[in-house]
């Protein structure tokens, strides 16, 4: 659990919302400024992007020619003395041509998806690891499924425009206009006899794609409230269950389910007028074409009288007709894609609140001073949680705080570790402000064992390591022994090598912390954090626990926030929190005999928790 969310567990009762949308943009027509984002993704890659739509060009002009082989073929083969060399000799070129259109089709095909390929690569890279240097705050406020979305749907949205962008739009446009250019050159008369439906097929494109970019947009709206309320209630199926909230869920998701339908059907219904429409048009111009065809060739007024020059025009007006859908979809795409450019390009945007200062200095090794100066801190700045905080812990020296939920514990751990910045005060380990000093060699020479500490999918040992990676296995197995944890670990079914599974499913509560206790002493820290570290232990494991306590602790300056007394009792001073305040501080027993807050606690609740 965050840090904040301690702080305001149980503080108020979370209100029914509607489905949030505020990070969906609504429709918008393409943005240059994010265009021009998209092709300094693009820039690494210019030259293989050059090099594909070159080819692909060779091969789009290799395919356009086929009409004219036709034309000739059809002039070469009409009247009484047909040229039957001359048809062989256009059919080998024509095979030539083809056989290099081929192979130009395939080189391009390779070329543009390992260059659109190479920058989805860089764009989840560079998510990845600016994801890793966000401060803790932007985790708190953000969704796990709006971050996972980032690195995911949002990225993948850009791909058809990364992989095939380009060359869409650069194909299609030439195919339109060497067709046209083709139409015109085989006869300009036929060419005169439909170019009026050029006007025709700009305002329906306009129109429509005006249209589809809004509908499309909603439709993707409404499809991401279903993907969460199904990731939310997959998530929260236990408590599904013990409410018996099955049927009012399905309602719901229902609701959801025919909204996106209808959405899709409006779509489907658009869809359905245009694309006919596309054909009418198009069926319009052949029959045109092949009708006054006819009587030109009638009355003898395309050249040699052959039906060759109405054939190849009909052709060209087809592949003229092809384009306009493919481009009318690839806008689409490129809606799809600014949307998803947008987010992907303001969390990229988006600074840390914790970060190295240009100036910051190494970290030497920590001997464990810490100390506290007038500390003001909130999540939200204007509801502090901690109020002038001041104090000092000793080096090597146990302290544990207490307090009530929300108190202002977890927060004082957080800045220790620099997961945040004091709006007031200081924070200073060795007398060094810590936000003078790089967080790498600060947190190296820390280690944070919390309720909820995670386990990454792979085994036993792979978790231990992850604190140490140049760690062999003896010294895994060493630490474990010193530690008095190897027994334990031994009695897994597969040992070290026990799988853990995912999010350490595999293990019980107990077994998870081991690893984890494991891990920290491994990692060999100066400054130490035990977060409720043993409240979700069973007693018979929180027995092993404390008997190696003393040695995971001894030499290291350890701050031990826990509800169970039984687990700080021994603690060379405690701090009792109390609305963001140090109210009380000493040992178990000197605040015992000073008979206050801490002692009303113990004698409430007991050494089982406060």
């Amino acid at each position: 659990m965050s840090a904040r969310a301690k702080e305001q567990r149980g503080a108020t009762q979370p209100k029914p919302t509607a489905p949030a949308t505020d990070d969906e943009p609504r429709y918008r027509d393409i943005d240059l400024a994010l265009v021009r984002r998209l092709l300094v993704a693009l820039r690494p890659y210019r030259r293989e992007y050059l090099i594909a739509i070159s080819v692909g060009l060779v091969h789009v002009l290799c395919d356009l020619s086929g009409p004219k082989f036709i034309e000739w073929l059809m002039r070469h083969c009409s009247g009484p003395g047909a040229d039957i060399a001359g048809v062989a000799r256009i059919i080998a070129l024509w095979a030539g041509v083809a056989a290099l259109s081929v192979a130009m089709q395939r080189w391009c095909i390779i070329l543009m998806t390992r260059a659109g390929e190479s920058v989805q690569f860089d764009l989840r890279q560079r998510m990845f690891a600016h994801l890793q240097e966000l401060s803790m705050s932007y985790f708190d406020k953000t969704k796990l499924g709006r971050i996972i979305s980032r690195m995911t749907s949002d990225i993948n949205s850009m791909r058809e425009v990364n992989v095939w962008g380009i060359w869409q739009m650069v194909a299609n446009l030439m195919i339109m206009f060497v067709a046209a250019a083709m139409l015109l050159w085989t006869s300009p008369r036929l060419f005169m006899c439909v170019a009026w439906l050029g006007p025709i097929l700009f305002i329906v494109n306009v129109i429509y794609l005006k249209r589809a970019g809004h509908m499309h947009q909603v439709v993707r709206e409404h499809f991401t409230r279903v993907s969460s309320n199904l990731a939310e209630n997959i998530s929260g199926m236990r408590v599904v269950a013990a409410f018996d909230r099955q049927e009012r869920n399905l309602a719901v998701f229902d609701e959801l389910q025919e909204a996106n339908t209808r959405n899709n059907v409006a779509v489907a219904r658009m869809n359905g007028v245009y694309q006919p429409l596309l054909q009418v048009i198009g069926f319009i111009g052949r029959l045109i074409i092949l009708a006054y065809g006819a009587h030109l060739i009638a009355a003898g007024q395309l050249s040699g009288g052959s039906v060759g020059p109405v054939v190849a025009a009909y052709l060209y007006w087809d592949w003229f007709m092809g384009p306009i859908l493919n481009l009318g979809n690839f806008y689409n795409q490129m809606l799809q894609a600014m949307a998803g450019a947008e987010r992907v390009f303001h969390l990229l945007d988006m600074k840390p609140d914790v970060a190295d200062v240009p100036d910051a200095k190494v970290m030497p090794h920590i001997v464990g001073d810490v100390r506290f100066e007038d500390v003001t801190f909130g999540y939200d700045s204007a509801r502090p949680v901690l109020e002038s905080v001041s104090f000092s812990a000793a080096a090597g020296k146990t302290f544990a705080l207490v307090g009530a939920t929300g108190s202002g514990k977890t927060t004082i751990t957080a800045l220790v570790a620099r997961f945040y910045q004091p709006q007031g005060g200081r924070v200073l380990v060795d007398g060094q402000d810590l936000r003078f000093v790089t967080g790498e060699s600060l947190h190296r020479q820390m280690a944070v064992v919390s309720q909820q500490n995670y386990l990454f999918t792979g085994t036993v040992l792979d978790n231990i390591r992850y604190a140490r990676p140049s760690a062999s296995r003896e010294d895994v197995v060493a630490a474990a022994q010193a530690l008095g944890t190897h027994d334990a670990l031994e009695a897994l079914p597969d040992k070290y090598e026990t799988q853990v599974g995912e999010r350490g499913a595999s293990l019980s509560l107990g077994q998870r912390q081991l690893v984890c206790f494991t891990r920290a002493f491994l990692a060999d820290p100066r400054i130490f954090i035990l977060d409720e570290a043993t409240s979700a232990v069973d007693t018979a494991t929180e027995q092993v626990v404390q008997r190696s306590l003393d040695n995971l602790l001894a030499g290291r300056t350890t701050f031990i926030v826990a509800h169970r007394l039984s687990t700080i009792m021994n603690a060379d001073e405690i701090l009792v929190i109390d609305k963001g305040r140090i109210i009380e501080r000493g040992t178990h027993r000197e605040l015992l005999v000073a008979g206050g807050k801490y002692s009303q606690l113990y004698h409430q609740f007991g050494s089982e928790g406060v």
